[in-house]
């Protein structure tokens, strides 16, 4: 099966290993992914909140893109399947943005997420699962942006989404239910509002080692960054040691499908997750 694939730029760039262990687990699947041909920027996480027209238009371009392959749409990082969703949807309902942009919303924009929790897929997920996740706690984490705004994202559940839980079940890892799937981390403040980034990052944190979790799994770059990359800042300012991993569910997936290119992943996080992994004997 063909879908079109967006990668955005945090793919391209900060999250590469979110893009290559998407693509590994989408291959193992049988999916094969054709990246839109000279796509452009969607927007996030700015464009919405500085100019009304490029909050549509930049996005759109990339729809038109693959209107022309005929194909849906996927994309991995969950702000730029929100503007790519938000742009389909400002379309269909204004006359001149379609004289603009004749995007005929027939194809679907799909997360990443959703390309994964599919019934037949979860079962072939678990049917490919080489090395079982067992004895690994896990809480999955999506963030904002996966579930908000439920009108426009269109989550399974906005208070409780289940499609991550239905695959990290599926590669044998141990779900651990938490109240805090859904809770902002602090977002695309990383920069302008360290302050809040930590505290919302850390109440994340305190609550994974509450729950007795191993490790957060997400699909967000920016959920990703956030809680990887400020434990060592968390840690000072605290004096208590912070050092959880957070992994990307496709990573995981790497792991079960016992793709040897996990390691390289790993050496991207700030906290690493290759002891905690083979202290399970799971690499």
């Amino acid at each position: 099966m063909e879908i079109s694939y967006y990668p955005g730029c945090t793919l391209t760039g900060s999250a590469r290993e979110l893009d290559e262990s998407f693509r590994a687990a989408a291959g193992k699947l049988g999916l094969t992914l054709k990246e839109l041909p000279d796509w452009t920027c969607c927007g996030a996480s700015s464009a919405h909140m500085v100019d009304e027209f490029l909050e549509t238009a930049l996005p759109a371009s990339d729809l038109m893109l693959a209107q022309q392959l005929g194909l849906d749409v996927v994309a991995p990082c969950a702000a730029c399947h929100l503007r790519l969703k938000a742009a389909a949807i400002k379309i269909a309902q204004d006359e001149q943005l379609q004289a603009e942009f004749p995007f005929k919303g027939e194809i679907k924009v799909l997360s990443g997420l959703e390309m994964f929790a599919d019934e037949d897929r979860v079962a072939k997920l678990r049917e490919l699962t080489a090395k079982p996740l067992q004895g690994l706690r896990v809480v999955p984490y999506y963030g904002c942006l996966a579930v908000r705004p439920p009108e426009i994202v269109e989550p399974d559940d906005p208070e409780n989404p289940m499609q991550m839980d239905r695959v990290l079940d599926a590669l044998g890892a141990e779900v651990v239910d938490w109240p805090y799937k859904t809770d902002c981390c602090g977002g695309s403040l990383a920069l302008t509002r360290t302050d809040m980034v930590l505290k919302l990052s850390r109440k994340l944190l305190d609550m994974a080692k509450l729950v007795e979790a191993d490790a957060m799994v997400t699909f967000c770059p920016m959920c990703q960054a956030n809680l990887d990359t400020r434990q060592e800042d968390i840690s000072r300012e605290t004096g208590s040691l912070y050092q959880i991993p957070v992994l990307y569910v496709t990573e995981l997936m790497g792991v079960a499908f016992k793709d040897l290119r996990v390691r390289t992943w790993f050496g991207k996080h700030m906290v690493s997750p290759e002891k905690l992994l083979a202290s399970k004997g799971l690499i």
